[in-house]
């Protein structure tokens, strides 16, 4: 964008990413085995006690078994760390290992806790998240 980075450095305090994702029917929830590739794509074997659920498709939804949209969401706050790396004009890429390492939670792993929770679906969450493969 042009802007130098001490100027970026100085004045970022955080920054938030998100996106929509669409809910699990309320009114036709029922257990559901995601697919093994899709589990894999999210990093995940086979949970342990973690009941999996989709929409069966009722009137409320209109047969698609989704009503309405949550937001997953991560925010990367800025540390001395990463304004020392900003100013080095240090690559996106490794300013987010610093920041996942530092304790960020990625958009797929907020994602992933709201498919646990049974809010939506392990393939949303893939379809929504599949730039960060």
């Amino acid at each position: 964008m042009g802007a130098e980075p001490y100027l970026i450095s100085s004045v970022l305090e955080g920054v938030l990413a998100q996106r929509l994702v669409r809910r699990i029917c309320p009114q036709c929830p029922i257990p559901h085995q995601p697919d093994a590739g899709d589990l894999l794509a999210l990093g995940l074997s086979s949970p342990a006690g973690v009941k999996f659920f989709r929409g069966a498709g009722c009137a409320s939804c209109r047969g698609t078994g989704y009503r309405g949209r949550t937001g997953i969401y991560e925010l990367m706050l800025m540390t001395e760390e990463l304004r020392n790396l900003v100013l080095r004009k240090t690559s996106a890429g490794e300013l987010r290992r610093h920041a996942t390492n530092s304790g960020m939670v990625t958009l797929r792993e907020d994602g992933i806790a709201k498919a646990c929770a049974g809010i939506t679906t392990v393939e949303e969450i893939v379809r929504v998240t599949q730039e960060e493969g």
